[in-house]
């Protein structure tokens, strides 16, 4: 790989940064609701949370209650408002209340272990609407994106229950069942369903590619709690994530690029032993909720050695015992991170340090496939020097160009929405893409980008971009979105 520095050294364009930057915090609270206040352990008044952007381009978030579902919209996130609650069936005499949610297109779907699954009509998001009820108890609910299938774990039916919600958002026509485990949650996705077989105390992969002539099983794999909660996968599938929710249960990354054997790379638990609830990913950073710890961040970047990015608590309890931060949610545009305390309400969090956000639209090349970029070698600290930025999805075979820069912009320049402003200090690399010549897709590039062990860089805000040439484009460029990080302490 060859690299070359065209503007100033990378220590001087953090410095620089800086200077608009002094002080850095991991998380920042930026609006919370309680609409049912008074919850106190262990009664809960919430459960889980998801998120939408509407037909209207804003961003709402649904938050699954005691009584029903509560639809708030974020577009001012610091005073989120009440747009619609959906009463659901549940039961006021229990300390326990179960509720989750996910969505496909316009529609959000509600399941519940008091009863059948709702159907919420969001097309127009300020005036949300109960659309129908179908099917029967589940604990959680899971939506393919690609397929429109419909996964009902748990409840009733104990295992999986696939529904056709492409075809029929509302009414769908039942698909097939699960049923030779109990399935706490799963992930259904790009050809595979990862299951979560609490009982059973393992991960199960399913392969979806012939749902009509069945689920076969492709690897089960017993998890270090034996109590398995939730899957989660990285986009490139490549990389799993499970929850064990076991009394101060831990958090476990695997390697499952051979799907028939994944491998365990390492675990993380609480260093306050808290029990780790819902785990998600969003790029290389798992997100979760942790019951009395409220929200970790842990960067999984290197898979053999996770490590805390942020946190952020919303209540005052402790121990593993099973009370406090229940849902997170953290695949808004805006990169506000949603999340659910069963005892104190709905928080809105940002993290300001360590995780990066992407702006603005990249450019498709060849094959239509809009680059990528992201972090790699550890998440952006002061004096990681393994830190570096990566681009994948790139034309096999030709270069790539990364953007470093201290300031956002967003100008049509060659085709391309230039997304680093270039009037402001800026660093530029060039890389070759590898792969195979003129391939989409194989190309990627791995540009490192040392960070000094510098206080006063904590704080500095980064904007990078990757510019490929691509002669699929008429200008011959294709480019990544935007990718802004701040240095954390």
């Amino acid at each position: 790989m060859t690299q070359y520095r065209l503007s100033v050294s990378i220590s001087a364009l953090v410095v620089l940064a800086a200077l608009a930057h002094a002080q850095n915090l991991n998380t920042r609270l930026v609006g919370s609701a309680n609409k049912f206040p008074g919850a106190v352990t262990p009664t809960n008044n919430y459960a889980g949370v998801w998120g939408i952007v509407g037909r209207n381009g804003k961003e709402y978030a649904i938050v699954p209650a005691r009584t029903g579902t509560v639809i708030y919209d974020c577009s001012n996130p610091a005073t989120p408002v009440e747009r619609g609650f959906i009463a659901g069936p549940g039961s006021t005499s229990q300390p326990y209340f179960w509720r989750e949610a996910n969505s496909y297109g316009d529609y959000v779907y509600i399941s519940s272990e008091h009863g059948p699954l709702q159907v919420i009509n969001m097309t127009n998001p300020d005036a949300p609407a109960l659309a129908g009820t179908f099917g029967t108890t589940a604990h959680t609910v899971s939506v393919d994106p690609g397929t429109g299938v419909l996964w009902a774990s748990g409840g009733g039916p104990r295992g999986c229950v696939l529904f056709n919600v492409a075809a029929n958002p509302i009414a769908p026509a039942e698909l097939r069942r699960y049923t030779t485990d109990y399935v706490h949650d799963c992930l259904p996705i790009r050809g595979y369903a990862y299951l979560a077989q609490i009982f059973s105390g393992n991960m199960r992969i399913l392969s979806t590619a012939n749902i009509g002539s069945g689920l076969p099983i492709v690897s089960t794999t017993t998890t270090p709690g034996r109590f398995t909660h939730n899957v989660w996968v990285t986009d490139d599938d490549k990389l799993a994530v499970t929850a064990d929710e076991n009394q101060g249960g831990c958090l476990t990354v695997y390697d499952i690029s051979n799907k028939a054997a994944p491998v365990q790379r390492s675990t993380w638990c609480s260093p306050n032993g808290a029990t780790v609830h819902n785990v998600f990913i969003k790029g290389k950073v798992a997100h979760f909720s942790s019951y009395s710890d409220g929200y970790w961040a842990i960067d999984i970047s290197k898979p053999t050695s996770p490590k805390p990015v942020a946190r952020f608590d919303t209540n005052a309890l402790t121990g593993s015992d099973y009370h406090g931060c229940w849902g997170c949610y953290p695949f808004q545009p805006s990169g506000l991170i949603y999340l659910t305390d069963m005892q104190t309400g709905f928080f809105i969090v940002e993290v300001t340090a360590g995780v990066p956000n992407h702006y603005g639209k990249g450019t498709a090349g060849t094959g239509g496939l809009v680059p990528t970029i992201d972090y790699a070698g550890g998440f952006a600290q002061v004096g990681n020097g393994t830190f570096a930025i990566e681009g994948t999805q790139m034309r096999g075979g030709s270069s790539a160009a990364l953007i470093l820069g201290v300031a956002a912009t967003n100008q049509s320049v060659l085709g391309i929405d230039l997304l680093v402003d270039l009037g402001q200090p800026n660093v530029v690399f060039t890389s070759a893409t590898g792969g195979n010549g003129g391939v989409a897709g194989s190309g990627s590039a791995n540009i490192p980008v040392p960070l000094p062990n510098t206080p006063g860089i904590a704080g500095a805000t980064l904007y990078a971009q990757y510019v490929v040439a691509d002669p699929t484009n008429p200008a011959g460029l294709s480019a990544s979105r935007g990718m802004k990080v701040t240095i954390a302490q």
